[in-house]
């Protein structure tokens, strides 16, 4: 991949300063080194790692080489998928108290008593009645609304 050198690693009382080693993963504040071809390290050194490190990118010289994302595509479709999931339970959600709203506006004289009855707030069962067209009561808590619904 990239080769990025590092100013300064720290691991317990041994400190590398400058030295090459190739990029192998980005993660938010860090990434993950190849040090196998890394003069820096002794055979011994790169088999305790694994040859691998994991250091901060502020101790990394080129930033460009760690600024981005490393699989973003994958990451974008499983967070939007994951939206899209948590919408669609909301929606379904809203659709079942869409029907409690509906009984329950047309037995309540005010928008706070069709609230009560359901045990939601005012503001979700105005979002909910908006998004349904469910005609709501034309009394908040016995004052007429300026916008009847």
């Amino acid at each position: 991949m990239t080769q990025v050198t590092v100013r300064l690693y720290k691991q317990g009382d041994k400190v590398w300063r400058d030295f090459k080693a190739e990029l192998l993963k980005r993660y938010e504040n860090s990434a993950m080194l190849d040090i196998s071809k890394s003069e820096a390290f002794s055979k011994i050194e790169k088999q305790e790692f694994n040859n691998r490190i994991v250091v901060s990118k502020k101790a990394i010289v080129e930033k460009r080489a760690v600024a981005g994302v490393d699989d973003s595509d994958i990451l974008n479709t499983s967070v939007n998928n994951g939206l899209k999931k948590i919408s669609k339970k909301r929606k379904e959600a809203r659709a079942k108290y869409a029907r409690w709203i509906a009984e329950a506006a047309s037995q309540c004289d005010t928008l706070i008593d069709v609230a009560k009855r359901i045990g939601k707030s005012t503001t979700f069962v105005k979002r909910v009645a908006s998004e349904f067209e469910i005609k709501l009561p034309s009394r908040n808590n016995g004052h007429e609304e300026i916008a009847s619904r």
